[in-house]
Protein backbone atom coordinates (compact mmCIF):
# COMPACT_ATOMS: atom_id res chain seq x y z
CA UNK A 1 0.00 0.00 0.00
CA UNK A 2 2.84 2.39 0.82
CA UNK A 3 4.45 1.63 -2.54
CA UNK A 4 1.09 2.32 -4.21
CA UNK A 5 0.98 5.79 -2.62
CA UNK A 6 4.52 6.49 -3.76
CA UNK A 7 3.60 5.70 -7.36
CA UNK A 8 1.04 8.45 -7.50
CA UNK A 9 2.32 11.98 -7.75
CA UNK A 10 -1.13 13.44 -7.11
CA UNK A 11 -0.35 13.98 -3.45
CA UNK A 12 0.62 17.56 -2.69
CA UNK A 13 4.32 17.79 -3.20
CA UNK A 14 6.87 18.99 -5.70
CA UNK A 15 5.96 19.30 -9.35
CA UNK A 16 6.88 16.23 -11.38
CA UNK A 17 8.01 16.12 -14.99
CA UNK A 18 6.25 13.09 -16.49
CA UNK A 19 7.98 11.66 -19.58
CA UNK A 20 6.18 9.11 -21.78
CA UNK A 21 8.55 7.35 -24.16
CA UNK A 22 7.22 4.99 -26.84
CA UNK A 23 10.18 5.20 -29.26
CA UNK A 24 13.16 2.79 -29.45
CA UNK A 25 16.46 3.77 -27.77
CA UNK A 26 18.37 4.94 -30.83
CA UNK A 27 15.64 7.11 -32.30
CA UNK A 28 16.09 10.87 -32.40
CA UNK A 29 12.99 11.31 -30.20
CA UNK A 30 14.37 8.96 -27.52
CA UNK A 31 17.70 10.80 -27.46
CA UNK A 32 15.86 14.13 -27.12
CA UNK A 33 13.76 12.68 -24.28
CA UNK A 34 16.92 11.55 -22.44
CA UNK A 35 18.44 15.03 -22.81
CA UNK A 36 15.33 16.65 -21.31
CA UNK A 37 15.28 14.16 -18.44
CA UNK A 38 18.91 14.99 -17.66
CA UNK A 39 17.82 18.63 -17.17
CA UNK A 40 14.86 17.77 -14.95
CA UNK A 41 15.05 17.86 -11.18
CA UNK A 42 12.03 15.62 -10.58
CA UNK A 43 11.51 13.25 -13.52
CA UNK A 44 9.31 10.19 -13.85
CA UNK A 45 9.77 8.04 -16.96
CA UNK A 46 6.88 5.98 -18.32
CA UNK A 47 7.93 3.37 -20.90
CA UNK A 48 5.43 1.89 -23.36
CA UNK A 49 5.61 0.35 -26.83
CA UNK A 50 9.17 0.23 -28.15
CA UNK A 51 10.15 2.55 -25.31
CA UNK A 52 10.49 -0.51 -23.05
CA UNK A 53 13.71 -1.32 -24.92
CA UNK A 54 15.24 1.58 -22.97
CA UNK A 55 15.46 -0.84 -20.03
CA UNK A 56 18.22 -2.61 -21.97
CA UNK A 57 20.28 0.59 -21.98
CA UNK A 58 22.65 1.41 -19.13
CA UNK A 59 22.18 5.12 -19.86
CA UNK A 60 19.04 5.15 -17.71
CA UNK A 61 21.12 4.50 -14.60
CA UNK A 62 22.91 7.84 -14.99
CA UNK A 63 19.73 9.91 -15.29
CA UNK A 64 18.14 11.80 -12.38
CA UNK A 65 14.93 9.74 -12.34
CA UNK A 66 12.60 9.50 -9.36
CA UNK A 67 11.04 6.39 -10.82
CA UNK A 68 10.74 4.34 -13.99
CA UNK A 69 7.35 2.83 -14.79
CA UNK A 70 6.93 0.23 -17.54
CA UNK A 71 3.87 -1.29 -19.19
CA UNK A 72 3.69 -4.99 -18.34
CA UNK A 73 1.93 -5.89 -21.59
CA UNK A 74 4.63 -4.21 -23.70
CA UNK A 75 7.46 -5.81 -21.70
CA UNK A 76 5.95 -9.26 -22.23
CA UNK A 77 5.26 -8.66 -25.93
CA UNK A 78 8.92 -7.70 -26.52
CA UNK A 79 10.53 -10.19 -24.14
CA UNK A 80 12.19 -7.45 -22.09
CA UNK A 81 12.91 -7.96 -18.39
CA UNK A 82 12.41 -5.07 -15.99
CA UNK A 83 15.31 -4.03 -13.79
CA UNK A 84 15.14 -3.70 -10.00
CA UNK A 85 14.32 0.01 -9.95
CA UNK A 86 11.53 -0.34 -12.52
CA UNK A 87 7.89 -0.49 -11.46
CA UNK A 88 5.89 -2.76 -13.78
CA UNK A 89 2.18 -2.05 -13.91
CA UNK A 90 -0.82 -3.83 -15.36
CA UNK A 91 -2.81 -0.59 -15.00
CA UNK A 92 -0.03 1.41 -16.65
CA UNK A 93 -2.23 3.80 -18.62
CA UNK A 94 -4.50 4.51 -15.66
CA UNK A 95 -1.46 5.53 -13.60
CA UNK A 96 -0.07 7.60 -16.46
CA UNK A 97 -3.35 9.50 -16.74
CA UNK A 98 -3.37 10.06 -12.97
CA UNK A 99 0.10 11.62 -13.14
CA UNK A 100 -0.69 13.59 -16.29
CA UNK A 101 -3.92 15.04 -14.89
CA UNK A 102 -2.24 16.47 -11.81
CA UNK A 103 -2.24 20.21 -12.45
CA UNK A 104 1.19 20.57 -10.81
CA UNK A 105 2.84 18.16 -13.26
CA UNK A 106 4.08 18.61 -16.80
CA UNK A 107 3.76 15.84 -19.41
CA UNK A 108 6.23 15.29 -22.24
CA UNK A 109 5.43 12.60 -24.81
CA UNK A 110 7.92 11.06 -27.21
Amino acid sequence: MEQDRQLHSDAKGPRVDVFLLTKPPFSERARFCMRLISLSENAVLYLAGDGVYMLLEEALEDLPLNRIVACQEDLEARGVQAKDKTVVLVDFYERLVDDAMNEENKLYAF
